[in-house]
């Protein structure tokens, strides 16, 4: 399949908590990981969505949320990777920030420019990448 989507991680899925009108799925990457995506009940029953089967997560880049120097609030996300700067590019009013976490997994990010500079983003500075469920798209294949 082919994707705009620059956040693309592939995997198993682990949990599925069933609710009347959204389900929660748990997708675990090869490396450990959980990503959290909530669909329509609806929308997982249309896919045939069951643990132990394949799955791809989809988040754009402009949903990610980053945040630095978090040691006073804890906040209600279930996707949150912590992980280096790797690359960032600049542009005239957002900068695409490239986040590898310890275990290889890369994120993509698309932040104001005004965000980064906030943040004092740069190359190897470490920052969490969030992402809210709602936020992700579950795909199968056929």
């Amino acid at each position: 399949m082919k994707t705009s989507s620059r956040n693309t991680c592939t995997g198993k899925i682990t949990n599925i908590i069933r609710g009347g009108l959204n389900d929660e799925v748990e997708l675990t990457l090869e490396a450990g990981e959980k990503i959290y995506g909530q669909l329509a009940h609806a929308s997982a029953e249309r896919l045939g969505l069951k643990e132990g089967s394949e799955a791809m997560a989809l988040v754009k880049a402009t949903e990610i949320l980053l945040v630095s120097d978090n040691d006073d609030y804890e906040i209600c996300c279930r996707n949150q990777f912590t992980g280096k700067v790797m690359k960032l590019v600049r542009g005239f009013v957002n900068g695409e920030v490239i986040i590898q976490t310890p275990s290889g997994l890369e994120l993509n990010a698309t932040v104001s420019l005004e965000g980064i500079n906030r943040l004092r983003v740069e190359r190897g500075a470490v920052v969490t990448a969030m992402f809210k469920s709602s936020n992700v798209m579950i795909a199968v294949k056929k």
